[in-house]
């Protein structure tokens, strides 16, 4: 299995705890309950990143005590920052001011401190600002891990995303780097699980092949008894809360989340959160 994958896979298995660690650290410091889950994790690249370096993000930037060069970014777009500073200050919030980020500067330090806490570390410093994304020098990396983080509460939607680079991504899931991987541990297609030139034509052909796209709202189970019950009128509780992402699958792998949106008399979904490129073959070359 490729590094990456490895990763990736050790990654899904913690972010529960995570995910728990950063609501109830934000929770008790904001006296609300705001719930960190659905957890969308893939690895990606800096050119992956251009459309996201376009825009300005409310940026926290920190690294782990241990690791002071290794700096990590936590990202949330103007929008969803707004809508977490009310939850926060308990006032509207209508535009991204200084005032507004040393308010919230607390609460976010808490979300850092939050994430050390759940994969035992310290928290070095933390630097805070509302910026076109600009990427630190240890990203210039084969891979980038990236991590969107659904935030929830009431009248909450929002989304957290946590980039770090691969060092860092296999010093959290302890997973052991080889002196090479297929030649060289350098070679990014290894680490993004990226396809190279000379796979382009063998991608080309299969880009036509049409795929069953399907959305769903949610899950849940039930016994046999009250499955046979159901009837005209019955109403069936699934388990997301009203407002939370629906997911997007492809064949069955799930590569997307998104809001459901009405156009003209019909359906459909509104991307808010998306796999790589790259990250979306290697799932679909999983179903296959």
């Amino acid at each position: 299995m490729p590094i990456h994958q490895q990763v990736l896979s050790k990654l899904t298995e913690i972010e529960g705890t995570i995910c728990q660690s950063l609501s109830t650290a934000l929770s008790d410091s904001t006296g609300h309950t705001i719930t960190f889950g659905n957890p969308l994790s893939s690895a990606t690249t800096i050119s992956e990143l251009e459309s996201d370096m376009n825009q300005p993000w409310l940026v926290v930037q920190f690294a782990f005590a241990s690791s002071p060069e290794r700096t990590q970014l936590f990202l949330i777009s103007q929008d969803h920052f707004m809508s977490l500073a009310e939850k926060i200050t308990g006032t509207p919030v209508t535009a991204v001011e200084d005032t507004v980020i040393t308010e919230c500067r607390s609460a976010i330090e808490t979300i850092v401190k939050g994430l050390c806490t759940a994969t035992s570390q310290e928290p070095g410093e933390i630097a805070i600002n509302f910026q076109i994304l600009s990427l630190p020098a240890n990203f210039g990396e084969p891979a980038i891990f990236r991590s969107n983080i659904a935030i929830t509460g009431e009248e909450l939607s929002a989304t957290l995303v946590w980039l770090m680079d691969a060092e860092t991504a296999t010093s959290i899931t302890g997973v052991e780097i080889p002196s090479a991987e297929g030649g060289a541990i350098t070679d990014a297609g290894s680490w993004a699980g990226g396809a190279t030139r000379s796979d382009s034509n063998s991608l080309e052909i299969l880009m036509d092949i049409p795929l069953e796209i399907s959305v769903e709202l949610g899950r849940m189970k039930m016994p046999v008894r009250d499955v046979i019950d159901l009837g005209a009128g019955s109403i069936v509780e699934i388990d997301k809360a009203a407002g939370e992402p629906v997911d997007v699958l492809v064949n069955g792998r799930l590569v997307a989340k998104g809001e459901v949106v009405v156009i003209e008399d019909s359906f459909g979904v509104r991307i808010t959160e998306i796999l790589s490129p790259n990250e979306r073959l290697q799932r679909l070359s999983e179903a296959a």
